[in-house]
C-alpha cells in the first residue's frame, strides 16, 4: 500500500495589507501592527481525485506566552486578513472537537509559527496531519472457520489497551487510535476459543522492521500519528484437526513513506493450551482462570427505547478467586457531546471520571451519581470475589445523545492479575 497525500484547501487568504476585509479585534491600543493571512489545509491518504475544501476546522492564534489572542470556531469564519499587534505567534487548527484515545474517524492537527512585522502582511500556512493512527484486524478464512470467540488486545504502554472481540464482526472496521506516548513496541495478546472448546492464547510484541527502516531512514521507528497498521491472524491446524498455534503478521504504512514495510512480530510467549476441549468461557486475555469476566453481546437501542430497556442486557459479571482489587470503567463514545457530558459528571461527583477511568471498588459517589438518575447500583468492596457491573443502568443517560458508546472494563485481583473487556452500546436516533 502506498500512501500519498493531497492538500485539501480550506481558506485562500489575500496577501495584501490593504485588503478591504479585516478583523480589527486584535489591534493593540498603542504600538505597531501588521496583518495576518491564514491558509489551512489537511493532508490525507489519497482515496479520490476530487479535492474537498475544509471549512469546519477551528483556528486558534496564541501569543509567545501561549495565551489565546484570537479564536475562530470555523476556518471559513476567519477574515481574509486580520490586524495583529507586532510579535511572535503560533497558529493552530484541528478536527472539530477533542481527540479521544479511540475514534472511528481520523483526527487532524497542525500548527505554524508566525511573526507579525510592522505594516506588513504575514502569510501563514497551517498544514494539519493525522494525529491518530489507523489499526485494523484481519482474519483469514481458516481463522473464521475454526474459532467461535476471541479477544485481542493491543497495549501501547498506556493505561488503556485497544480491544477487539468476535462481537466486532468478522471484518471489523479500522479503529483510529491515538499513540500519545509514541511507543517503539506494542504488546499484542490473543485468546480464542475453538469450535472444539480448546482455548488458544498468545502474547506477541510488535515493532517496525529494523531492516526496512534502514532503507527508509526518514521513517520513524516509533508508532506515531499517520501510521496505518494492519494485523493478520491465521491459525495453524494439526492433522488431527486441532489448532496448535496462531500466526500473527503485520505491516505498517507510515506518514510520508513511499511503501509498506513489515512489522516484526516477536514471540514473547506462546501458550497454545492443552488442545483439549474446555469450557470455552470468556476468551478474554489476562488473569488466566483466576478472573472470569463475562461480557454481554453488543446492545443497540433507539433513543426512545433507552428509557425502558431491560438493564440486565448490559450486565458484566466478574469472579475473582483472589478477590477484587480494582474495577476500572472507562467510556469512549463517538459523540463528542456525550464525552463532554461525562467529563462534567466528574466535576460534580469526584472520582466518577468515566472519561479517563472510574474506579468502581468502594466508589460511593458512583452510587450517588446513578441514584440522581433514578437508577440503583451497588459497588464492591476490596476483596470481594463476585460482582456484577450494570452497564444497563446507563442506558437512560446514553439515550440523551445517540452514538456508539463503549464501556472498557479492566478488572484486577489482589495478586495483580488483570482481565479486560469492552461492552458496546449503540443508541440510534
Amino acid at each position: 500500500m502506498k500512501l500519498k497525500y493531497t492538500y485539501l484547501t480550506g481558506i485562500v487568504a489575500a496577501a495584501m495589507f490593504t485588503a478591504c476585509s479585516s478583523d480589527t479585534d486584535s489591534v493593540a491600543p498603542n504600538g505597531d501592527t501588521g496583518m495576518m493571512a491564514v491558509n489551512v489545509t489537511k493532508e490525507t491518504p489519497e482515496t479520490t481525485r476530487a479535492n474537498t475544501q475544509v471549512y469546519d476546522f477551528p483556528v486558534i492564534v496564541k501569543d509567545a506566552e501561549g495565551n489565546v489572542v484570537k479564536s475562530y470556531e470555523r476556518a471559513d469564519a476567519v477574515p481574509s486578513t486580520v490586524l495583529m499587534a507586532v510579535g511572535n505567534y503560533v497558529v493552530e487548527s484541528h478536527t472539530p472537537g477533542e481527540i479521544q484515545k479511540r475514534m472511528t474517524t481520523p483526527y487532524y492537527f497542525g500548527s505554524a509559527d508566525m511573526e507579525i512585522k510592522k505594516d506588513l502582511t504575514t502569510n501563514v500556512d497551517v498544514i494539519c496531519k493525522m494525529l491518530n493512527s489507523s489499526i485494523q484486524m484481519q482474519y483469514d478464512a481458516d481463522f473464521l472457520k475454526l474459532f467461535t470467540a476471541w479477544t485481542i488486545t493491543l497495549d501501547d504502554g498506556t493505561e488503556t489497551a485497544l480491544a477487539f472481540t468476535n462481537n466486532d464482526g468478522n471484518t471489523p472496521e479500522a479503529v483510529y487510535w491515538y499513540f500519545e506516548n509514541t511507543p517503539e513496541v506494542l504488546t499484542l495478546q490473543f485468546k480464542g476459543t475453538t469450535k472444539a472448546g480448546a482455548v488458544i492464547s498468545a502474547t506477541r510484541t510488535l515493532q517496525k522492521d529494523e531492516v526496512a527502516l534502514k532503507e527508509y531512514p526518514d521513517a520513524d521507528k516509533k508508532f506515531v500519528g499517520g501510521d496505518v497498521l494492519v494485523i493478520n491472524f491465521s491459525p495453524v491446524e494439526s492433522t488431527s484437526g486441532n489448532v496448535t498455534e496462531i500466526h500473527i503478521n503485520a505491516n505498517v504504512s507510515f506518514d510520508e513513506s513511499e511503501t509498506t514495510i513489515p512489522v516484526d512480530v516477536t514471540v514473547a510467549s506462546l501458550t497454545p493450551g492443552t488442545d483439549e476441549p474446555g469450557t470455552g468461557d470468556d476468551p478474554t486475555p489476562g488473569g488466566d482462570d483466576l478472573i472470569k469476566l463475562t461480557i454481554p453481546a453488543p446492545v443497540t437501542l433507539s433513543a426512545a427505547e433507552s428509557a425502558t430497556a431491560d438493564p440486565s442486557t448490559g450486565d458484566v459479571t466478574m469472579v475473582a478467586q483472589n478477590g477484587l482489587k480494582s474495577v476500572i470503567v472507562k467510556v469512549q463514545s463517538s459523540s463528542d457531546e456525550m464525552m463532554e457530558q461525562l467529563a462534567a459528571v466528574a466535576d460534580e461527583y469526584p472520582g466518577v471520571d468515566l472519561v479517563n477511568g472510574c474506579e468502581v471498588v468502594g466508589n460511593q459517589n458512583l452510587v450517588a451519581f446513578l441514584g440522581g438518575l433514578g437508577k440503583e447500583i451497588t459497588v464492591p468492596a476490596e476483596g470481594d470475589t463476585n460482582y456484577t457491573f450494570p452497564v444497563g443502568q446507563f442506558y437512560l443517560f446514553l439515550g440523551i445523545l445517540p452514538g456508539e458508546h463503549n464501556f472498557l472494563m479492566t478488572v484486577t485481583d489482589m495478586q495483580g492479575n488483570k482481565k479486560t473487556g469492552t461492552v458496546k452500546v449503540t443508541i440510534t436516533e
